[in-house]
């Protein structure tokens, strides 16, 4: 793809953007693997548009990550940081959430004059004063609902990076609605992957000195890109159905996700892997639902990991997007699974904690490298993984995010991005806010249905209150 090329003598160029951050813009091009974030905020006084303008100008200010942009600089793609505030912010009417989040997740940013984000606010779209009120509950004082919407170029950010935003963006809110001075403080640097780069070159020559290492990759290659995903076998997307990416929503009550969490922790696994054996049970209901009954099945997920793990030094300020191609489970789970199901999350969680601390993730990286895989290059050159679907873990964000200030308190938080025209057919989106599991499921119609999606999200749901 070929970038503009702008003359400006007084224009600071940043740095080169890497393979990864330049194949999110070639997927941005086709309007997908985009990021949308939905904060629930309740306020004091209804929220002034004023008030959230100087508030993002602010955020603009102090996150050097949303002040970038791409363009070409001698034949190759950079990163440019834009001299003067741009603020792509709009008030919108209505109530209707899922139409927003639809909107940002095909969004298309001016990739080289920037703001590679944007923001839009529901005002004031219910009263808490109209819901029961409990005793411990503050929407007393807090009576006004607003929903923030926060979209991304996913080039620029990562999961990390947007909780550390949204928490940034509560604080500045309530400090603009005080009077309270803001100063020129960062939240971070934009950096680079260097880190994540050399740890994968030295295991590519690890790699290409291990004949034996190097054939059980292309093996293990050869079995997931021959493996079909089982939601080809369950659904064929009809001519008139236009591929999208859409999305479900669940969340846990506090109740529920404390017994969930103790559960997890009483048979020694994480509450990721926990959820991953789930997704794992439920599949298999679903599959059998639609007659595809089988004694074991070959389910493959992807599990996306934060980069920033493996860094040396203190990694709390390193902005920018620094994940890789999900690194994949396949595991045989048996159809029956219900009586032995914490024996069988305990094995996914040995297999998950092994694959995370031998770096499979910087593995599969190089032996991509190895074999010249450059899907920067052509988005349509990515090949299937042979994944199901994938999951992304945040853990628990509160206080990344923080639950408010004086003025301003965060009640929900929401995370979703597109995936259409991609080699997935849907994602499950985990986190835990202010002592709740909050879950997203995002599909691509091409796949999947939305019958089997929230068939999917109801079997995950109801086998997850079982086993507690």
């Amino acid at each position: 793809m070929k970038m503009t090329q702008m003359v400006d003598l007084n224009v600071t160029w940043t740095r080169e953007a890497d393979p990864g951050e330049y194949f999110a813009e070639l997927a941005h091009q086709r309007g997908t693997f985009l990021i949308c974030y939905q904060l629930s905020l309740t306020t004091r006084e209804p929220l002034q548009e004023a008030h959230v303008t100087e508030a993002l100008t602010h955020l603009y200010r102090k996150v050097p990550c949303l002040r970038v942009y791409y363009d070409e600089r001698n034949g190759t793609n950079w990163f440019r940081e834009a001299t003067h505030p741009n603020i792509d912010f709009k008030v919108l009417p209505g109530n209707d959430a899922s139409s927003v989040i639809d909107c940002l997740r095909t969004y298309r940013y001016n990739s080289t004059t920037g703001p590679l984000w944007c923001a839009r606010l529901m005002s004031d779209v219910s009263s808490h004063k109209t819901s029961p009120i409990l005793p411990d509950d503050s929407s007393v004082s807090f009576p006004h609902l607003h929903q923030l919407f926060l979209g991304f170029h996913h080039g620029i950010v990562d999961g990390f990076t947007v909780m550390k935003i949204c928490g940034l963006t509560v604080t500045l809110l309530n400090d603009v609605i005080s009077g309270n001075p803001i100063n020129n403080e960062q939240l971070g640097e934009h950096v680079s992957p260097k880190q994540t780069m050399e740890l994968v070159l030295a295991r590519k020559a690890l790699i290409e000195a291990d004949p034996e290492l190097r054939k059980k990759w292309v093996d293990e290659t050869k079995i997931l890109q021959e493996k079909k995903s089982f939601f080809n076998q369950i659904y064929q997307r009809p001519k008139e159905i236009e591929e999208k990416s859409l999305h479900v929503e669940r969340e846990l009550d506090e109740s529920t996700t404390k017994r969930f969490f103790n559960t997890c922790r009483a048979e020694g696994v994480t509450v990721h892997s926990a959820f991953t054996a789930l997704t794992n049970e439920a599949f298999i209901d679903l599959l059998v639902e639609n007659g595809i009954v089988q004694d074991t099945y070959s389910i493959c997920n992807g599990h996306l990991v934060n980069m920033r793990r493996y860094w040396k030094g203190d990694v709390s300020r390193s902005l920018g997007c620094h994940i890789l191609y999900p690194v994949l489970l396949r595991m045989d789970t048996l159809r029956n699974i219900s009586d032995t199901f914490w024996d069988f999350a305990r094995s996914v969680h040995q297999e998950l904690q092994r694959n995370i601390k031998d770096g499979k993730i910087i593995e599969a990286e190089a032996f991509r490298m190895i074999n010249n895989v450059k899907i920067e290059l052509d988005l349509d050159s990515l090949p299937a993984d042979g994944s199901d679907y994938h999951i992304s873990n945040m853990g628990d964000v509160t206080a990344l995010v923080t639950e408010g200030g004086d003025h301003v308190k965060v009640t929900r938080l929401l995370r979703s991005i597109s995936i259409h025209k991609m080699p997935s057919s849907c994602s499950h989106i985990i986190h835990s806010f202010r002592g709740k599991f909050m879950y997203v499921l995002d599909y691509n119609t091409r796949n999947v249905s939305t019958e089997i999606a929230d068939n999917f999200c109801n079997k995950v749901f109801s086998n997850l209150l079982k086993v507690i």
